[in-house]
């Protein structure tokens, strides 16, 4: 395919502060090859899709690219679902779990080359309260632990800042009696996981066959409560080993309707999104990105 020409970048300063020389150099080689750059800064929560939305229909973009973490890019592809623009991204986040998930390297050579002439494909999505995720929605556990972070270490201290959250939600107690229905099953867990990809908080992988290409959601519901159950999960987790615990319940589903206890944090791609009750369901629509070639 032809070199796209106009490339539309939405940078969360937030997070592009800490990584502008990987930004910098992304944007010399976009110019370099011939391309037209323009960015745009966000003020606000939810800024982002707005900024999305409008340069999709403006017409004069050849691809809109969501500079920052994963929650940015929530945020970019939300206002790109339904236009003919594809999405783009240029990962300054903490975890970056999209870029792994695609198998995008962190160098600016790679990403300016992926922006330029990368393929777009169709991924698939999920809906939280009729919102679209691309990646992971936590309930409990993981839910609080972004809830807890402050803003001020998560900039000093980047992934330190979701261990420090995550130590301290551990000593208080991880588990909760969670109720949901599945697909109009009736279920119970401590700690529950929606899951869109194959990753999970960075390059962790816990669900083997899943494809972000291919439609689908997979529910994972760990029962124990206890912290030393949660240790187990966790220790799993970083050896890619969580669906063969016997603790832990995995299956396909449409729709989960996850209704106690209310006021459980809920987190969504990373960034937190409100409490219970809430409803996921499997996407109703594609969203084309582009990918490595």
């Amino acid at each position: 395919m032809a070199l796209r020409r106009f490339i539309h970048i939405i940078l969360n300063p937030a997070a592009g502060s800490r990584n502008r020389a990987l930004l910098d150099a992304v944007a010399a080689r976009l110019k370099a090859a011939g391309a037209d750059v323009t960015i745009e800064l966000t003020r606000a929560p939810g800024h982002a899709t707005e900024l999305a939305r409008a340069a999709a229909r403006s017409g004069k973009a050849d691809v809109i690219v969501a500079a920052g973490g994963d929650g940015t890019i929530n945020e970019v592809a939300r206002g790109l679902l339904g236009q003919g623009v594809p999405l783009g991204i240029l990962p300054l986040g903490t975890a970056n779990v999209l870029a792994i998930e695609i198998g995008l390297p962190l160098k600016a050579e790679n990403i300016a080359s992926m922006l330029l002439g990368g393929p777009a494909e169709l991924i698939g999505t999920g809906l939280v309260e009729g919102e679209i995720f691309l990646l992971m929605v936590g309930i409990g556990f993981d839910g609080e632990i972004v809830h807890g972070i402050d803003p001020k270490l998560k900039r000093l201290w980047g992934k330190g800042a979701f261990i420090w959250s995550g130590l301290k939600t551990w000593v208080r107690g991880p588990g909760h009696e969670i109720s949901l229905a599945v697909d109009g099953r009736e279920k119970q867990a401590a700690w529950a996981i929606v899951t869109n990809a194959r990753h999970y908080a960075g390059p962790f992988v816990l669900a083997q066959k899943a494809k972000i290409t291919e439609p689908g959601l997979t529910l994972f519901l760990f029962r124990k409560k206890s912290r030393l159950a949660f240790a187990v999960y966790l220790a799993a987790l970083g050896l890619g080993l969580v669906e063969r615990l016997r603790s832990v319940e995995v299956m396909p589903a449409r729709v989960i309707e996850f209704r106690a206890p209310k006021g459980l944090a809920v987190e969504v791609d990373g960034d937190e999104r409100g409490f219970l009750p809430q409803r996921i369901e499997q996407g109703k629509q594609f969203l084309r990105m582009v990918v490595p070639g």
